[in-house]
C-alpha cells in the first residue's frame, strides 16, 4: 500500500508538470504533445515577436515550431539536461493571426525597429545632428512603441538628438506598416 500510495503522488506530481508551458523542441517539430502549449491572444504573438533585436542570441527569439490547421505553435529555446526546451510553449489562433498578421512567418520585432531607424530615424540623425557635430553627438530615446491594430502595425517613437551637452532637437515619428510586407503605408514626422 506504501508503494502504491509513492507511485501514485509520483505520477500526479510528474502529469501535473507536464501539463502546459513547455516542450521538448523536437517533439514540438514532431507534433506530438501540442496539447501543452497555453493559447494566447494575436496581440500577445506580435508582443513577443516584437523582442526580438538585432544582436540577440537566436534561443531568446521567439520562434514558431509548428503549425496545424487551427494553432501556430511559439516559444523560446532553453537548454535543460541535454535537451532543447520550449518554454514557455504557446498556441494562437491560426485564421485570426494570418487574418490580422498575414507576414507573421517572417516579420521579427528586429525587423520591424530597422526598418523604423533606416527609413525614418536615422535620416533625421543624419541631417539634424551629423552636420552640426560629427565628432561627438547623443541620442535619447524617449518612448518606443509598436502596436498591431486593424489598420496595421502603428510605430511611434520620440527621440531627442544633443550635440555635446546641448540638446539640438526633439523629434516624435508616427509609423504604419503593412503586416504583410512591411513597407510604409503612411507617416507622419515632426521634429523642432
Amino acid at each position: 500500500m506504501r508503494y502504491i500510495t509513492i507511485t501514485l503522488i509520483a505520477l500526479i506530481t510528474l502529469t501535473s508538470c507536464n501539463k502546459g508551458g513547455y516542450i521538448a523542441l523536437r517533439d514540438a517539430e514532431r507534433g506530438m504533445f501540442l496539447d501543452r502549449a497555453n493559447k494566447v491572444s494575436i496581440n500577445t504573438f506580435f508582443d513577443r515577436r516584437m523582442e526580438s533585436e538585432l544582436e540577440s542570441n537566436y534561443r531568446h527569439d521567439w520562434q514558431i515550431v509548428n503549425e496545424d490547421l487551427e494553432y501556430i505553435y511559439f516559444g523560446t529555446f532553453v537548454e535543460k539536461n541535454g535537451f532543447t526546451i520550449v518554454s514557455p510553449f504557446y498556441k494562437v489562433d491560426r485564421e485570426k493571426l494570418t487574418e490580422r498578421f498575414p507576414g507573421f512567418r517572417s516579420i521579427e520585432g528586429k525587423h520591424i525597429k530597422a526598418k523604423v531607424f533606416q527609413s525614418f530615424v536615422k535620416p533625421i540623425i543624419d541631417s539634424r545632428l551629423l552636420t552640426l557635430c560629427p565628432q561627438s553627438y547623443n541620442v535619447q530615446y524617449g518612448k518606443r512603441s509598436y502596436k498591431l491594430t486593424d489598420q496595421g502595425i502603428e510605430s511611434s517613437i520620440d527621440f531627442t538628438g544633443r550635440c555635446y551637452e546641448d540638446k539640438i532637437f526633439t523629434a516624435k515619428v508616427n509609423i504604419l506598416l503593412d503586416p504583410s510586407n512591411i513597407e510604409v503605408l503612411d507617416s507622419d514626422t515632426n521634429y523642432r
